[in-house]
């Protein structure tokens, strides 16, 4: 049985505004309209026989719910959600262990990052089913991108002579060499990029972390409770960790043209992107002038006069405008703003939710404006507010609504009035999503204006 292992967890500051605290850059819908999750998503379901999702307890209806928006039906018990970040060796251990208990022992798995861009998905195939036959003969396949610069934050394997047509045995595995020591594999040929996609039987994979890095596997064993696991484990990448000591365990299959960013910058989807006779790179509605070398990024109208070398990103809620090659000062700035709980910094304009998603549309002094969309057979409830009150109108599908305990039906263009201190529940009967516009007024308008104790 094979099994796809999408690892889900991580949060970067790089590519605010499109990334935030609990909307972080696998989520985010970069280019196009799928999410880079969502793309991975795709891949895994169409390579195997079941997928599997590792993420952190933040993001689980994230997973679930953009999984749904392609109508994908992500079992919850193929979530798993881990207590604490610990980088990659726990979260593929842990994984695998709860792969296990589903599974059984003899499974295969294919383990795909979240978070990375690839735009040749027939090359991506092709190299796929290279590394799973090499991982059915007994090694951990890694599928591997030629360097096109000196990038020292990059996993590094050397490949040896050829086992079978397009797979090679490893010489060396080298995790974030350094910018002098990445130069000099760039001379010396024959390195490649580690992308993390990997094939490898489970088995393999648990014995070499156990072997390696007992600080790992250790906690699991000896705590049932995966909390106390987690406070106990060593944080550390499976690539430093365990795979760079047993290159003789491992394959390599390098790939041609994949169209492959682990989008870790602004700069780096620039150089991804097709770009004009101008060198501008866009994605979205935008229009320029005498305007050079930039990356704009934008679900709104744009237009460039007389710019060059810039980077402009509109996620609606929020605008970046900064020269390229000022990633680590966006770092800082974003670090900052999140030490002052700037809501833009932690939150999307889209929030996903067990019964659905909510999309702040406008939001201003007294009042917010936001779309609800209810899944079939969910909603919430009772809860009440002390500051605002709430009108909603229907747009598509059926509301059952209680307030105060009486029962309303709200059907396609009709609506109705919540006022402060009601308590009130929302269900969609229907056998279609439930769409509503709400918009709440009031003099205080916080996330903890919501008394949801039960009446």
């Amino acid at each position: 049985m094979r099994i796809a292992m999408i690892l889900a967890g991580g949060f970067g500051t790089r590519l605010w505004p499109l990334s935030r605290k609990e909307y972080p850059k696998q989520f985010a819908k970069v280019l196009g309209d799928l999410s880079t999750y969502q793309q991975a998503l795709k891949r895994a379901s169409i390579l195997a026989d079941d997928v599997m999702v590792v993420t952190s307890e933040m993001y689980k209806y994230q997973v679930i719910g953009q999984a749904r928006e392609m109508d994908i039906d992500l079992d919850e018990e193929n979530v798993i959600l881990e207590p604490d970040r610990k980088d990659t060796a726990p979260a593929i251990y842990y994984g695998l262990m709860r792969a296990e208990d589903l599974f059984g022992s003899s499974i295969d798995v294919t383990v795909f990052p979240s978070d990375h861009m690839i735009l040749n998905e027939s090359e991506l195939f092709r190299a796929l089913s290279l590394s799973i036959r090499s991982a059915e003969q007994g090694r951990i396949s890694l599928v591997s991108v030629p360097p096109s610069k000196p990038e020292p934050g990059f996993g590094y394997i050397k490949a040896g002579k050829e086992i079978d047509e397009g797979i090679y045995e490893v010489e060396e595995f080298v995790e974030k060499p350094g910018v002098e020591r990445a130069r000099e594999m760039l001379e010396e040929g024959k390195w490649y990029w580690s992308t993390m996609i990997m094939s490898f039987r489970a088995s393999l994979m648990m014995r070499v972390i156990e072997e390696n890095l007992p600080g790992v596997s250790e906690p699991f064993k000896r705590f049932d409770d995966p909390k106390e696991a987690y406070r106990n484990v060593q944080k550390v990448d499976v690539s430093s960790g365990a795979l760079a000591k047993v290159p003789h365990l491992l394959s390599i299959v390098p790939t041609k043209n994949l169209g492959w960013s682990d989008l870790g910058s602004f700069e780096s989807i620039y150089e991804l992107l097709d770009k004009d006779d101008r060198g501008n790179a866009i994605s979205g509605r935008v229009k320029h002038a005498k305007s050079d070398g930039n990356l704009v990024l934008s679900k709104r109208l744009v237009a460039l006069v007389g710019v060059q070398d810039m980077i402009v990103v509109d996620d609606e809620d929020a605008i970046l405008v900064m020269p390229k090659g000022k990633g680590q000062e966006l770092r800082g700035l974003v670090e900052a703003m999140l030490k002052e709980n700037v809501p833009e910094v932690l939150r999307h304009r889209v929030t996903y939710e067990s019964w659905g998603t909510k999309t702040t549309l406008l939001r201003g002094e007294g009042y917010e404006v936001s779309r609800l969309r209810i899944y079939p057979g969910k909603g919430f409830g009772p809860r009440k507010h002390y500051h605002r009150s709430i009108y909603w109108q229907v747009l598509t599908g059926t509301a059952r609504v209680m307030v105060n305990g009486e029962e309303r039906i709200i059907t396609r263009g009709k609506g109705t009035e919540i006022p402060v201190g009601y308590s009130y529940t929302l269900e969609n009967p229907g056998k279609i999503p439930l769409d509503i516009i709400e918009i709440a007024t009031g003099e205080y308008l916080g996330s903890d204006d919501v008394d949801e104790s039960g009446f």
